[in-house]
């Protein structure tokens, strides 16, 4: 039959602080790009639309380019910057826990 018949108790799943921090740095650098979003002129527009308010075609569309243009840079490096910045964490951390 049973070659075990003990029941087995499972752990409770259990977050480390390292994890718990590392998912903090990720939430704290999407909502800082969620923050830049929500001051650029064409993601403005974009959820004005959204929304079905009149969107105001006053404003020169070239004058908030700049912005826009570092967002979207924003969004697309931040992944690999974070990256390395925790690779580099990482590194020294163990580097400097094999010296001890």
């Amino acid at each position: 039959m049973d070659a075990n018949p003990e029941p087995t108790t499972r752990r409770p799943p259990q977050i480390s602080v390292g994890f718990l921090l590392l998912i903090m740095v990720i939430f704290a650098s999407m909502s800082a790009g969620l923050l830049y979003a929500s001051r650029v002129d064409a993601i403005q527009d974009e959820l004005t639309a959204l929304f079905g308010r009149q969107v105001t075609p006053d404003r020169d569309r070239n004058a908030g380019r700049l912005p826009h243009l570092v967002f979207i840079l924003f969004t697309l490096t931040s992944p690999l910057i974070l990256a390395g910045i925790l690779s580099t964490g990482v590194g020294v951390y163990r580097y400097f826990g094999r010296r001890r």
